[in-house]
């Protein structure tokens, strides 16, 4: 009775279905803590001043975060009119007025579909693709002395000024509590101890760890920074200068998120399709596989064409490559692999 069960509930899920815009994961379209500061005759005439010019700067940042930099020279130059037909809605995070006077931060979120037309038109590839979350540590290099979990990393504050949840590559800072102290110190992170550095990701569910070293001079003019990945695959480390720890960290979200995108960008008219089998033990796997490409950017579609109790038959329309296709999926914990039976669908 109970395999039955199963069978009836698995094949009221059978239907076809589309996977639209809706379906897709919308933090990448909000960008936060844009400054505007404006002066006119009245505050609000500064107030429309500002954040008008934020909708368009927030709209330039989420183009360039959703492209490569080479392709940054040609995005679409952008207007009141562009920015405003494709802004979702926003926030004020924090605002100051005078009489004549308009200061704030804000929150700006995008209609997908909207952005996306802009970027096509344009010729320009673009990705969708969110990571997983990685661990953070941020080592501050003084002038020779090295600070992790202590309160004078100003370095760590550089870092958590930003917006590391709604990056391409979204980044956990660690709360450095006092068994953290113990579990990693910074000798370690910067000799990459692999043992310890996968300790303290388990706390936090990561599957990676990037030690960050921001090294200053000792009259702080220049910031070397140093990257390196531990976790993922091989990578080569990142070596820049910045002017300033502030630059520095920008720089590290950059540099990472650019990585990504060269590993998840597909061209625009790059359609494909695939028949995978779908392995599962229950209800609760196959709804982690049907959410799994339902939020998946590359995913455009799914059909279902056979179930029983323990698998499924299923015809993937996605855009790309089956490689990109796999990355994707990956990060909602889908592994979709090929063998000489054809392709496969489970949960990690």
């Amino acid at each position: 009775m109970k395999r039955l069960f199963l069978f009836t509930a698995l094949a009221a899920l059978c239907a076809s279905f589309f996977i639209g815009p809706a379906a897709r994961a919308a933090d990448l379209y909000t960008i936060r803590g844009v400054h505007v500061d404006e002066t006119a005759k009245s505050a609000t005439e500064a107030r429309t001043i500002a954040q008008t010019k934020g909708q368009r700067m927030a709209l330039t940042e989420l183009m360039k975060r959703l492209t490569l930099p080479s392709d940054w020279p040609n995005l679409p130059q952008v207007d009141d009119n562009t920015a405003q037909d494709a802004v979702r809605g926003f926030q004020v995070a924090s605002e100051k007025t005078s009489s004549t006077r308009y200061i704030a931060d804000l929150n700006v979120s995008f209609q997908p579909a909207t952005v996306r037309r802009l970027l096509v038109r344009s010729g320009i590839a673009y990705g969708e693709t969110q990571a997983r979350p990685a661990l953070l540590l941020a080592v501050y290099d003084k002038a020779g002395t090295r600070l992790l979990w202590e309160d004078a990393n100003a370095w760590r504050d550089a870092i958590g000024k930003l917006d590391l949840v709604n990056a391409i590559t979204p980044l956990i800072m660690p709360l450095g509590d006092v068994q953290e102290f113990t579990l990693v110190t910074p000798a370690q992170a910067v000799s990459g101890d692999k043992t310890a550095l996968a300790n303290l990701a388990q706390r936090y569910g990561a599957d990676e760890v990037i030690v960050a070293i921001a090294a200053t001079s000792a009259d702080g003019a220049k910031v070397d920074l140093t990257v390196n990945r531990y976790g993922a695959a091989e990578t080569p480390a990142i070596k820049r200068s910045f002017q300033s720890l502030d630059a520095a960290a920008e720089g590290v979200l950059a540099a990472l998120g650019e990585q990504w995108k060269r590993d998840t960008i597909v061209q625009a008219g790059e359609q494909a399709q695939l028949t995978a089998s779908a392995y599962f033990t229950g209800l609760d796997q196959w709804e982690a596989i049907r959410k799994g490409l339902s939020s998946t950017p590359l995913v455009n579609g799914l059909q279902v064409s056979g179930i029983a109790a323990n698998g499924a038959e299923v015809l993937i329309n996605y855009r790309g490559t089956p490689e990109k296709l796999a990355l994707s999926l990956a990060q909602a914990n889908v592994a979709l692999s090929q063998d000489a039976g054809g392709w496969s669908l489970r949960v990690r």
